[in-house]
């Protein structure tokens, strides 16, 4: 699977240094040797190291690796950037070309997974219909599967003594802002809030890593959007309906072996927030 063409090898050991599993050796004359193939990930990272192309690994075909451009972002531009990242709730009603949508799921493609496993996917919801029938889907879930509960003390109380008091306090204004808004006839828009665009990730539901790697995936996706003039927000409750009700994966063409673990709305902001957002005290322990 891996070879090192010798001729042009330095014996510099980057290769030997970077791989995550153990792959690679070191001689007694520094010559690197393929010792453990079958510990190989798949990563590349050996290839995209090696400044003479000396690696040559049969997964991974030396031209589909293009050489990266010297980018350095000054720290305080990228605080300013992570700080001025929102949430974004209301969008103009104005369509996201393909191609901004194309660069999110590239920057989302390339966000590191367990064991560089990449075995997660993603699915582009566009259509308004699919949107507001999955919306429908998702209220019913949450409100039939808990929320319906918490407008009375007992409710609570039960609760609070299956998932603890901190969730139930999050969860309460919920059931208010469900009931009410179905009171009023206002349900519609309530999940997705009319966003053009909904981009869904999931994968296997026996891999430990898949919520982690699907959320760095949408965090790679959020950024880079704030870049391109798109706002963002996570849809959590399409992820906890889902899984919750195997229907909502079904509705949307997802095997019965994968869980969706991370969903973000896209679109154009309607408005721009102009000043940083303070944030509770946390504890941070230095040991």
């Amino acid at each position: 699977m891996i070879e090192i063409d010798s001729t042009k090898c330095t014996k510099c050991g980057f290769c030997f240094e970077v791989c995550p599993n153990y792959v690679l050796a070191l001689g007694a004359d520094r010559k690197i040797q393929v010792r453990y193939p079958e510990q190989c990930c798949i990563c590349g990272h050996c290839v995209a190291i090696c400044p003479e192309s000396a690696i040559i690994h049969k997964e991974m075909p030396s031209e589909k690796f293009e050489d990266l451009p010297d980018t350095i972002i000054p720290a305080e531009s990228m605080r300013g950037l992570l700080l001025s990242r929102r949430s974004i709730r209301a969008f103009k009603e104005k369509t996201v070309p393909k191609e901004l949508i194309e660069q999110l799921i590239e920057v989302g493609i390339h966000a590191g997974t367990a064991s560089n496993g990449q075995t997660e996917s993603f699915i582009v919801i566009q259509d308004r219909k699919v949107l507001s029938e999955l919306e429908k889907m998702v209220i019913d879930v949450l409100w039939n599967m808990g929320l319906k509960y918490l407008g009375s003390s007992i409710g609570q109380k039960l609760a609070k003594a299956r998932i603890g008091g901190e969730m139930v306090r999050q969860s309460i204004p919920y059931h208010h802002i469900i009931k009410n808004r179905k009171n009023d006839n206002q349900l519609a828009g309530m999940v997705f809030r009319n966003a053009p665009v909904v981009i869904v990730s999931y994968g296997f539901r026996t891999n430990a890593m898949a919520r982690a790697n699907c959320s760095i995936a949408a965090r790679n996706m959020e950024i880079m959007a704030k870049t391109v003039g798109l706002g963002t927000c996570w849809v959590g409750f399409l992820t906890v309906a889902a899984h919750h009700a195997k229907k909502i994966g079904k509705y949307l063409g997802i095997p019965d072996d994968h869980n969706i673990y991370s969903a973000i709305m896209v679109g154009y902001p309607k408005y721009k927030f102009r000043k940083t957002i303070p944030r509770k005290e946390r504890q941070v322990r230095w040991i």
